[in-house]
Parts: C-alpha cells; sequence; structure tokens
C-alpha cells in the first residue's frame, strides 16, 4: 500500500516538473496582454515594408498632411518601377483604405533610391479626380533599409558654423496640385 501511494506521488511530481518546464511549448491558451503578443508577431521583409508604408501614410492621414479627397479612392493603381521594392515586396503590396464608390485614382510609382550605403525605395504618390482627371495631390516618400531594419546612422561630425535644415515634409499649393518634398521621412544625409 505505501508502495503504490509513494509511486503516485513520484508520478505527479514528474508530470508537475514536466508540464511547468514544457508549458511554453504546449501552446496553451496564455493569460496575457494583448500588447505582449502583438509585439512578438514575427513578419517577413515583404509585410514589414508594406506595414512601413501604411503606417506611413496613416500617420501622414493623422496629422492633417494628406487632403480630405484622400479619404475617397476609388481604385489605386500600383507601377512597380524598382528593382529592390520588386525583390522584398513579391506579390505584398502597400494597402491603401478604399471606397466603393470613391471620386479619385491614387497613383503609386514605386522607384529605386540609388545609394550604395543605404540603398531604398521611393513612392511617389499622386491622387487624381477620376471624372477630371486633374491631379489633386502629390507627395514622394523615401524608405531605405536603415528604416526597414531600424537602424539609425551614424551622425558625421558637423564642420563648424555650418547647420543644416531639420528635414521636413514642404507643401507648395498650386491652383492645381500640392507637392510634398521626396524624402520627408529621410535623414538629412540621404537628402543630399
Amino acid at each position: 500500500m505505501v508502495a503504490k501511494l509513494l509511486g503516485t506521488l513520484i508520478i505527479l511530481a514528474a508530470l508537475t516538473i514536466g508540464y511547468t518546464i514544457l508549458k511554453e511549448d504546449l501552446d496553451l491558451p496564455k493569460k496575457s496582454d494583448k500588447k505582449t503578443a502583438e509585439a512578438c508577431v514575427q513578419l517577413t521583409p515583404a509585410q514589414q515594408l508594406a506595414k512601413m508604408i501604411n503606417n506611413d501614410f496613416q500617420t501622414l492621414e493623422s496629422e492633417g498632411q494628406l487632403p480630405p479627397e484622400w479619404k475617397d479612392i476609388a481604385t489605386v493603381e500600383i507601377r512597380m518601377n524598382s528593382t529592390l521594392a520588386r525583390t522584398i515586396l513579391g506579390k505584398e503590396r502597400p494597402n491603401i483604405q478604399r471606397v466603393k464608390q470613391g471620386a479619385n485614382y491614387l497613383e503609386l510609382e514605386i522607384v529605386d533610391l540609388p545609394d550604395d550605403e543605404n540603398p531604398g525605395v521611393i513612392i511617389q504618390a499622386s491622387l487624381f479626380n477620376i471624372k477630371s482627371k486633374n491631379k489633386i495631390f502629390e507627395i514622394g516618400r523615401t524608405y531605405t533599409m536603415n528604416d526597414l531594419n531600424k537602424v539609425t546612422p551614424e551622425k558625421a561630425p558637423e564642420a563648424p558654423g555650418k547647420k543644416d535644415a531639420p528635414a521636413s515634409a514642404v507643401t507648395v499649393p498650386t491652383s492645381e496640385t500640392t507637392t510634398a518634398s521626396p524624402a520627408a521621412n529621410t535623414p538629412p544625409e540621404a537628402q543630399k
């Protein structure tokens, strides 16, 4: 009788120890924060670049740097003229919010940013009215490999008495077109 009781206790102890060691590998439902679960998601480079582009345009919209017509896009045409973007993105594409009966269409032209140290892509986004075919808005955005890999470039020491103006988006309204600088989100070193 004592041997059976002792054997049962040893088996229960072994099961408890095994469970505590392997509980992460068992994929049991966990009671944890959603923030922790979201932080652990692994994205492919294509998903990372598409997400970075989507987040950039969402930030521009939330900051009021995009016109109200941006919320009325019916179709998006993507012209992939970039070898790097074609290689990284594959079949993945940025997800721009569209409206079924929208009055505008968006043309995204993606070209290479020729740089030996920090290559990247430039997206030229042009918003057109469907009926009149007039350009409503145009903005260029630059995304580098350092941005994608979350690498902060080292700053070179400045020459005494010389200061560069900080990079910012510059909008110049015209009669029918608004333009922003193509390198609004790039470090000053990459804009020269």
